[in-house]
């Protein structure tokens, strides 16, 4: 039996934000409605980057995100991508803030290799509300210059549904449930709604 997931449909674009704010439920996640205002803005902002090929739309979200977020210290987010087959290593694309580490390299399986080694092999979204927790938590702040706290990672899929990458957050304030579901959502349905491939980060 074939267990690998293909998906046949895609969402029409003009219901991208209807569907990700029916998934994410905003009012039942936060009471911040500072925090919920920031967060529809980015699905609002998203929704409108749509009509722009998809490495314009993939380019234009990580600066997006990062003003959105910046009170809520989203001081760093991007890509990190795999490089034709060779899922030992990602490197750096598009992203908001400084500068840090230009590539990862995995040191072994799932609680190893820190966080978006785990959201790229198990193909779903990782959490770290304590980054330094995070077994293999691989650290870009000698680089970057940033206190990270917590963070959060969620796969980038191409049309088959496989993970070609992660959007990485590296934040300096505790993230929020109400910030992990909404970014899942969002990337999870943003991938039914374009074709992502790895030219496009």
């Amino acid at each position: 039996m074939n267990m690998e997931t293909t998906y046949d449909e895609h969402l029409n674009p003009a219901d991208f934000r209807r569907f990700v704010e029916l998934n994410v439920a905003l009012e039942r996640l936060t009471t911040s409605e500072s925090r919920r205002a920031a967060l529809r803005s980015i699905i609002d902002g998203t929704q409108n980057l749509l009509t722009k090929p998809t490495a314009e739309l993939m380019q234009a979200l990580p600066p997006l995100i990062g003003e959105a977020m910046k009170p809520f210290g989203w001081l760093w987010n991007g890509y990190y991508s795999i490089r034709g087959n060779d899922r030992s290593a990602i490197h750096s694309g598009h992203a908001y803030g400084p500068p840090v580490c230009s590539s990862l390299e995995r040191s072994g399986g799932p609680l190893s290799s820190g966080m978006c080694f785990d959201a790229l092999s198990l193909n779903q979204t990782m959490a770290a509300y304590e980054t330094k927790q995070w077994p293999g938590y691989v650290s870009c702040d000698a680089t970057s210059g940033l206190a990270t706290i917590s963070g959060i990672v969620c796969p980038v899929r191409n049309p088959l549904g496989h993970a070609i990458a992660v959007w990485d957050l590296d934040a300096t304030k505790t993230v929020d449930p109400a910030d992990v579901r909404t970014m899942d959502v969002l990337f999870a349905t943003l991938s039914r709604c374009k074709d992502i491939t790895g030219d496009d980060l």
